[in-house]
């Protein structure tokens, strides 16, 4: 009795030792997936074009929907406490200049948009070095009207000059991460927040 009661003993430690023993697997996946992260991206076509329902169809007109002035830039930061999910907040900013028909190649004036969303990831396939998830975003934005130093107005160009307040949602419909604590990102996703979303992230 003493000898086998020392062989399920001496099993065990071996099974604990390799890794067998659930409780401490359990632990360090835990511990691997509470973390912080953040990210740095770039949007394509732009959140101003994707609101103007215009981007599938015909060429954006510059009166109406601007023409971006700088690339749209997306800064995230996400935090997880489970193997599956990620909880996120989401900032986008562009800067759209706007043009008259009477006077096409001199800007008239400039719209600053700032967004602000929150919103859920859920990690559907996880490897060692990529990451597939799906996630939607849910918020608002601001665009605020301002003459810049290179904007002539034109008295004639009938538009809106008051600051816009609208809704703002995104879907992700497939986003991968590639790497560990630095690496990639790239997302296809539908909405207010442009086709595409890629860039760099630093997970801590």
């Amino acid at each position: 009795m003493v000898t086998g009661l020392a062989l399920s003993l001496g099993t065990l430690a071996q099974r604990y030792n390799e890794g067998g023993v659930s409780i401490r697997n359990a632990r360090g996946e835990r511990n691997r997936s509470i973390y912080h992260k953040l990210q740095l991206g770039v949007l394509a076509p732009g959140t101003m074009p994707a609101r103007k329902n215009v981007w599938y169809t015909k060429a954006l007109d510059p009166a109406v929907s601007g023409k971006a002035n700088i690339v749209p830039l997306t800064l995230q930061y996400a935090w997880s406490s489970n193997v599956n999910t990620e909880f996120l907040i989401h900032a986008g900013f562009e800067q759209v200049k706007y043009y008259s028909e009477n006077n096409p190649g001199q800007s008239d004036h400039t719209r600053n948009f700032a967004s602000l969303l929150i919103g859920v990831n859920y990690k559907w396939w996880q490897q060692k070095y990529i990451t597939l998830y799906s996630g939607l975003l849910i918020g608002g934005g601001v665009g605020r009207y301002a003459i810049a130093k290179d904007d002539i107005v034109d008295p004639t160009f009938e538009t809106d000059r008051t600051n816009w307040a609208y809704p703002s949602a995104q879907l992700t419909a497939i986003g991968a991460n590639f790497g560990q604590k630095v690496g990639g990102f790239c997302e296809i996703a539908f909405g207010s927040k442009g086709i595409v979303n890629g860039g760099v992230y630093w997970r801590f």
